[in-house]
């Protein structure tokens, strides 16, 4: 059969996802593509087998999850439990990682539609693909990212309050001049975890160095550039402390301060946001910014499941959901370089 597929997109010019799409009456093809598709499969006697067939006459019991990456504990964390808890509830999840592609994203949901899955949870902004999705009558839990248009409950970290403990606890102790590494400012958690840097800053009245402020895309080599940018300014411009707000680029900051043979805490202070047992073992013990995972996971498939079995309120408008994070200290905050302790 897959031999016939291939043969029918070859003749009819398109790819074998979208005469897949085609044949499956998609309304992601368009109508001349369809005709021209189903002409084609009618010439060569192609037919559909009964399970595709029943895929796209009934819904399946799959539920999607797409997340961007599982470099990030957290996520991982989250893959965990909701598909303990679904498989409980008699869900099957399916596992897409998109790297933070759009394309890939939209790949991701669109097979997700063909497949008639049962539910989607998605960490993704593409406003569009989520309303196709939501058009098939496929309930959607948005996950850490907010997009322009809602379709479905939106489960968020309190990420400015996050920023804003880690920041006071370096500014009790002393900190002065304070850097961030921060996510992109078109993703909810950069934008929040920066906007809670500065408004804190701004409270305490310290002015921002806007070289103090490096932001970048989610990955380990934004850590590392992020520290040799703050490390080359001049000793009297220099950050103190750093706050290193989201997970991946903390892969990258840390190994590059041992590398340059920073002393953390004497020399330099950092907290880092989202936990991990490497933050623990690391040498000294880091201080993070728990966005508290688990609990959001155990929310986002209640919440799935409700919208899925029609229960729990299921017809009200999508609503945003906020779990709170909590500061862990560990061994990684001192006292800004010339003040003791008690001070």
């Amino acid at each position: 059969m897959a031999k016939d597929l291939r043969e029918v997109a070859r003749l009819s010019g398109v790819s074998v996802s979208t005469a897949s799409r085609a044949l499956a009456g998609s309304a992601l093809v368009s109508a001349s593509t369809r005709a021209r598709v189903e002409r084609v499969a009618t010439e060569m006697g192609y037919r559909p087998n009964a399970s595709a067939r029943t895929l796209r006459t009934s819904r399946s019991q799959l539920v999607g999850l797409v997340v961007t990456n599982l470099v990030n504990t957290s996520f991982r964390v989250i893959a965990e439990i909701v598909q303990q808890r679904l498989s409980e509830a008699g869900h099957q999840l399916v596992l897409s990682i998109t790297d933070g592609d759009p394309r890939q994203e939209r790949d991701a949901l669109h097979t997700l539609m063909e497949l008639n899955a049962s539910g989607v949870v998605a960490v993704g902004s593409d406003s569009q693909a989520f309303a196709e999705v939501r058009s098939r009558g496929i309930p959607v839990v948005h996950l850490g990212r907010r997009p322009g248009k809602l379709v479905g409950d939106c489960v968020l970290g309190d990420e400015s309050a996050g920023a804003a403990a880690g920041v006071r606890l370096l500014l009790e102790r002393g900190h002065k001049r304070i850097g961030i590494v921060a996510g992109p400012p078109t993703v909810t958690s950069g934008r929040e975890r920066r906007l809670g840097y500065e408004q804190t800053m701004a409270s305490a009245g310290r002015p921002v160095d806007e070289d103090w402020a490096v932001t970048g895309p989610f990955t380990a080599q934004t850590g590392r550039d992020a520290v040799d940018r703050l490390l080359a300014l001049p000793r009297s411009r220099r950050p103190t402390a750093l706050l290193v707000a989201n997970h991946e680029s903390a892969y990258g900051a840390l190994p590059r301060l041992r590398e340059l043979g920073i002393d953390i805490p004497s020399e330099f202070s950092v907290i880092c946001y989202e936990d991990a047992p490497i933050m623990q073992w690391w040498s000294p013990a880091i201080t993070v910014v728990d966005n508290q995972p688990a609990q959001m996971a155990e929310l986002v498939a209640r919440l799935l499941t409700a919208r899925i079995n029609g229960s729990g309120g299921s017809a009200a408008r999508p609503a945003v959901h906020r779990i709170p994070t909590r500061l862990v200290e560990r061994g990684s905050v001192g006292p800004a370089p010339g003040r003791s302790p008690g001070r």
